[in-house]
């Protein structure tokens, strides 16, 4: 967007889904950056702290900033006048607004806009935490941002001082270890349940091989837990291998079906199989098992006792799209965070990187495209689509 243009055109708020449009016009951006630049104290204080700091007027505009948050860029000050937070950090839902960081339906649940709008409307020090969604050259990522918002009044203007500190790492690694242990604590217990109760079948002699192949499974699952971790520690860091091999759909699917139909999740209900066309993909099959596993799994988790998940594989546009299907429609607040690393519904016992991995798998490493629909009364369908290696195929309705 040419940022000079909108500002002379936008003085007035219009309509925006959250946060307040309009801009200042050039020369007004010009008179409060020589404010910022002619404040040596201020300016020598803010080039002193290791974390990025901006300084923004009262429409969320960068007039200021320290050397840190240039060093980061790589961009000179001048270039970046004007702009919003979310515009140059590359959020997602920077562009999607009538007039840009702030104004898009996915910035009703951003905590830096909160923040900031916190701070500016009370006159006070605000303090919150961010998700923001990247675009980057190699196909997205995720922040997690401490945001301190303070108001500073400079030659009778008021502005806002910006501080961000990058937490990435400390919620990545929080994150990782509350799911590994939470997963493997689980299979660990139900692991001894049943090696007291192979003990006590084995001492009145009722032993029962069906209790020892029970074992085998919980082992086989706990290995897959241990293995799951790995990748995502590994995905994260880019350091995650890939092996692609070709598939095929119907054979993975019907496997994937038969695995988590005997899932915890899926006590009381019903796994589909439907439509399912019979193609083939190159792709790492391991990691195309995990992102439809987590795809299963949430949809299981989400559906109803005496409910119904469906599985499909259709061919769409030369990819084969696989979807995941269940009648819950997930709230609007869920919709635009759902991919985010840290997200979770479920507060502090959440697993918050399901869907997450689900996203980072599937489009970084896989080199598919991952999206979701939930609208009532469809439900919510959750979706992976890659690049088919066969034009030819066939449909056929399967039932698990």
């Amino acid at each position: 967007m040419d940022w000079n243009k909108a500002a002379s055109s936008t003085h007035s708020d219009g309509d925006t889904f959250y946060a307040p449009a309009g801009r200042d016009a050039p020369e007004e951006l010009a008179r409060k950056k020589l404010l910022v630049d002619e404040a040596a104290l201020l300016r020598a204080a803010l080039d002193a702290m290791p974390t990025i700091v901006l300084i923004l007027n009262d429409r969320r505009q960068i007039v200021g900033a320290n050397a840190a948050f240039a060093a980061l860029l790589k961009a000179g000050l001048d270039t970046l006048i004007g702009e919003r937070p979310g515009e140059v950090f590359g959020c997602v839902h920077a562009r999607q607004g009538p007039d840009g960081c702030g104004t898009a339906q996915g910035c009703a649940v951003c905590g830096a806009v909160k923040t900031i709008l916190s701070s500016q409307r009370s006159g006070q020090q605000a303090v919150g935490e961010a998700r923001i969604l990247c675009e980057t050259p190699d196909g997205g990522g995720a922040m997690d941002v401490r945001v301190t918002a303070t108001p500073v009044r400079v030659e009778g203007e008021v502005l806002t001082v910006v501080a961000m500190e990058d937490i990435s790492d400390r919620k990545r690694l929080g994150v990782l270890t509350r799911l590994f242990f939470h997963d493997v604590m689980n299979t660990i217990a139900a692991m001894k349940n049943y090696v007291r109760l192979v003990g006590r079948k084995w001492a009145d002699q009722r032993y029962d091989a069906g209790d020892v192949d029970q074992l085998g499974q919980l082992a086989d699952q706990l290995t897959e837990e241990v293995e799951s971790q790995r990748d995502l520690t590994l995905a994260e860091s880019g350091d995650l291998d890939v092996d692609p091999q070709p598939v095929q759909a119907a054979g993975l699917l019907r496997r994937l079906c038969d695995v988590y139909a005997a899932h915890d999740a899926a006590a009381g209900r019903r796994i589909a199989l439907a439509e399912v066309c019979d193609g083939r993909v190159t792709t790492d099959v391991r990691l195309l098992a995990r992102v439809l596993g987590n795809m299963l799994r949430n949809a299981l988790e989400a559906t109803e006792r005496g409910g119904v998940v469906t599985v499909r594989c259709r061919r769409g546009g030369g990819r084969l799209v696989f979807e995941v299907h269940n009648d819950a429609v997930m709230p609007d607040d869920v919709q635009m965070q759902v991919f985010q690393r840290s997200f979770s519904t479920k507060a502090a016992t959440g697993r918050g990187i399901g869907t997450h991995s689900i996203k980072l798998l599937g489009e970084r490493y896989l080199g598919g495209e991952v999206g979701f629909t939930s609208r009532a009364p469809e439900g919510t369908t959750f979706w992976i689509a890659l690049p088919s290696d066969w034009r030819e195929g066939r449909s056929s309705e399967l039932r698990v």
